[in-house]
């Protein structure tokens, strides 16, 4: 059973979709249309990554020494950056007009909110 199917890694990824999606409708009548996808693609970057890296982390099926351990994680966190970069190279060159600030704060908060979301539902 991978991460993604288990009820704490779809429950964490599906609280991320809802903080983006909520973070920016919240964010349209303040600042405006441009913030608030803006703002989405940020949180859809985060959610995306972080969704890859749990699934890749857990979808291994190999050996359980330390050893092993650490190089899957390693690779899932190399995975995790070159998409997360990749994801935000292709917002700033797609996107039209975007507002950086929104895009990197929501990504920011999202990238947090696991910990918290956790905290809160004791997962």
């Amino acid at each position: 059973m991978t991460s993604m199917q288990s009820l704490p890694g779809r429950t964490i990824i599906g609280w991320q979709l809802f903080l983006a999606t909520i973070t920016a409708v919240l964010l349209l009548p303040v600042f405006g249309l441009v913030a608030a996808y803006s703002a989405f693609a940020g949180g859809l970057i985060s959610a995306a990554a972080n969704a890859i890296f749990a699934a890749r982390l857990f979808d291994d099926k190999g050996s359980w020494h330390a050893e092993h351990l650490i190089a899957t994680l390693y690779r899932g966190l190399l995975g995790k950056y070159f998409l997360t970069i990749a994801l935000f190279i292709l917002a700033m060159v797609l996107i039209e007009p975007l507002n950086i600030a929104a895009l990197f704060a929501v990504y920011l908060w999202v990238q947090v909110s696991p910990a918290i979301i956790a905290g809160i539902l004791k997962i």
